[in-house]
């Protein structure tokens, strides 16, 4: 019988039970699954390189095949580290293999075994190489690998490497029944080749040029515009299934409300507030549910903007809620807000998980009725009991941190109302399409006349001291402190310095000042009570870790003191320092990094003490991490491509985004079943050797 995608594996010869529940942990659990489990690597076996001449190779990765002359696990001189060694010989010449703290291979590597090593050798010595970490596996020498390019695939379980190459070979019979989601017409619009014929060649690739190593083969390109086709496929087919009821509510935007919004306006509007400003004002008035993501530079004044937009939904009789991710974010927005709106008769309320029996019941009750007109909370705006007489518009501040489902959860609790997203993270515009594509983009690029530049510099350790004394100046001047420390408590597993023990050194360093400790484990209102006494000049050194990160504002902070700065990605670096520069003081960020910091991470901070643009900064930190560790969660689906770079391959992620509005538009049922097929492919994980 042949085997069809669909074939459980248990059923596939030479698979068996246990095998079986091997490659189900694995995530293997049909022939289909098998077929995307694409090779990290290959080894073209077709040309070995002979030991005796590696001297020509030094310090690139080859391919060596010979017999285990020897083998033993031991125990550095120096810094006591456990090791394996064994020498393999090709008999043209031998070469010294070493791993590093992973003596558990005695067992498994022995001498008389064959073994075939993959790579860069480097001189140890007089006429002797080495090669630290290889890659390796067990050569039997008559296997039909032998003269051929072999995929090398992640490790399952404790299953043989030669099985699992042997059981894709297998599941590749089933290709002719492989059914391809996309129709030979997507295809065409796609470029791209049909899927059959892209994964034969994943698998077995024919030859290794330049395109196909630089994953740009037709078979890559495939692979790559299939996962950003779905991804902007679904977001698509998602918000035009939302946009084809059109709104019920009319919103007017006349000469008396622009007057009343030049009132509350505390400062005049930038070209780039009142461009984006612009964009909004149509989306409100439009027939059309508004998505649009405002992105804007720490300081860049999105809150003003989001304000305005908020009091032209609500002075046409419909309620505005703001979502933010902490209490402090809520009570700092709260009373920003109440002062601009002091005079406006708008009536505002808070919601957050630690309100009182009575808050609540009040709260619910004037949400209910439509007394409240603007609401500001955390994820309590989120809960069942939470209705609105009229949500209009839903503003949702600092977007990351929020999943797709809670944004739609807001949604819900109005008649299509509009979507407001803020972040103050800079996103380059490579990643927001690929997060947003859902969402329309406004960027507020220009910072607000008189917004204070702040000095940034890198020092090691060693040099605290001299950093310490300036912060006695600055605070002699009148001026608060920030200390950020990355973790709370001391742990076995990091260096990093805690910041328990740094609170306790800051007091003993600075007996006369006023130290403050602020966490995210702490409890709400203990929170907000330091907060209080730091913005009333009480507190003059603020020891905390990167709860502050996002949102407070404190004018008189104008120093801003992180300690292992190499351990944070730029952009949070870039949101810290944000948090000083924000009133007419000069201001400060020290970055300070331990003396034996590796030179590549000490480059990343000079980098970025020359840097003030938020959005190079994001751009670089994208290249530097990728995208998940970026934003700082793994929680987008979006971010699982196996072959698809999002930085690199932006152009190909706008084609797919230009194919999915082409195609929502021509045919929304025709939408909808493509990515239904789509959306059932399997998405093959990234794995730690990739």
């Amino acid at each position: 019988m042949p085997l069809a995608p669909d074939t459980p594996l248990q059923f596939v010869k030479g698979v068996g039970q246990g095998r079986a529940a091997a490659l189900e942990a694995a995530g293997l659990t049909t022939v289909r699954d098998l077929l995307f489990f694409f090779p990290f690597r290959y080894e073209d076996r077709r040309h070995p390189t002979r030991i005796a001449d590696l001297g020509r190779r030094i310090d690139t990765p080859v391919l060596l095949r010979g017999r285990v002359t020897s083998a033993h696990a031991g125990v550095t001189r120096f810094k006591r580290m456990r090791i394996f060694e064994a020498v393999l010989d090709d008999g043209t010449g031998s070469v010294k293999l070493i791993w590093f703290n992973q003596a558990y291979l005695a067992e498994q590597i022995q001498r008389g075994d064959r073994l075939s090593v993959y790579g860069a050798p480097r001189s140890s010595g007089y006429r002797a190489l080495s090669i630290e970490s290889p890659d390796w596996e067990k050569f039997e020498g008559d296997e039909d690998d032998e003269g051929a390019i072999v995929p090398i695939y992640s490790k399952v379980g404790n299953l043989q490497p030669k099985f699992v190459r042997r059981l894709v070979a297998t599941a590749l019979e089933a290709l002719p029944q492989l059914s391809d989601p996309l129709s030979d017409d997507l295809r065409a619009r796609l470029g791209v080749t049909d899927l059959p014929t892209a994964i034969r060649a994943l698998h077995q690739p024919p030859e290794l040029d330049d395109a196909f190593l630089r994953q740009r083969s037709p078979a890559h390109l495939r692979v790559i515009l299939q996962e950003f086709f779905t991804l902007q496929l679904a977001l698509r087919v998602r918000r035009v299934a939302e946009e084809v009821a059109k709104k019920s509510r009319t919103i007017r935007v006349d000469d008396e409300l622009r007057e009343e919004v030049r009132r509350i306006l505390p400062f005049q509007l930038t070209g780039a507030q009142k461009r984006v400003l612009r964009e909004i004002a149509d989306d409100l008035q439009s027939d059309r549910p508004m998505y649009r993501l405002l992105q804007g530079d720490v300081g860049s004044g999105k809150t003003i903007v989001a304000l305005i937009a908020a009091v032209l939904m609500i002075r046409n009789g419909h309620q505005v809620a703001l979502l933010a991710p902490t209490e402090i974010l809520v009570e700092q927005h709260y009373q920003r807000i109440r002062q601009l709106l002091d005079q406006s008769g708008i009536v505002l309320a808070r919601a957050t998980g630690s309100m009182v029996a009575g808050e609540r019941r009040t709260l619910l009750a004037g949400l209910r009725t439509g007394y409240i007109q603007l609401v500001v909370g955390t994820h309590a705006l989120l809960e069942e009991r939470v209705t609105f007489q009229s949500l209009g518009l839903a503003i949702v501040d600092e977007q990351h941190r929020f999943g797709v489902e809670q944004r739609q959860k807001l949604f819900a609790k109005g008649e299509l109302p509009d979507i407001l997203v803020m972040t103050a993270t800079p996103i380059p515009r490579s990643l927001a399409l690929a997060i947003y594509g859902d969402l329309e983009l406004s960027v507020i690029d220009e910072l607000p006349p008189g917004r204070q530049r702040i000095k940034t510099v890198v020092r090691a350790s060693h040099e605290v001291e001299r950093v310490y004394d300036f912060i006695d100046s600055e605070i002699d001047a009148g001026a608060q402190t920030y200390i950020v420390y990355p973790i709370i408590e001391e742990s076995e597993k990091t260096n990093l310095k805690p910041l328990s023990q740094g609170f306790a050194s800051m007091q003993q360093r600075f007996p006369n000042r006023r130290v403050a400790m602020l966490h995210g484990r702490m409890k709400s209102d203990e929170k907000d009570a330091v907060m209080q006494r730091f913005k009333r000049g009480e507190i003059d050194i603020l020891v905390a870790t990167t709860v502050i990160e996002v949102g407070i504002d404190v004018p008189n902070a104008s120093m801003m003191l992180i300690v292992d700065a190499d351990r944070f990605g730029l952009s949070q670096l870039h949101q810290l320092r944000g948090r000083v520069g924000r009133g007419e003081r000069k201001s400060y960020c020290v970055l300070v990094h331990d003396d034996t910091i590796a030179g590549e991470a000490r480059d990343r901070l000079l980098a970025f003490e020359r840097s003030r643009d938020g959005f190079d900064v994001a751009e670089q930190d994208l290249q530097i991490r990728g995208p998940g560790e970026f934003l700082g969660t793994r929680q987008s689906g979006a971010m699982r491509f196996r072959f698809g770079n999002i930085v690199r391959d932006y152009d190909l992620m706008e084609k797919a985004r230009d194919l999915a509005i082409a195609v929502t538009a021509e045919s929304l049922p025709r939408a909808e079943e493509t990515a239904r097929a789509l959306l059932g492919m399997p998405v093959p994980e990234a794995t730690e050797r990739d």
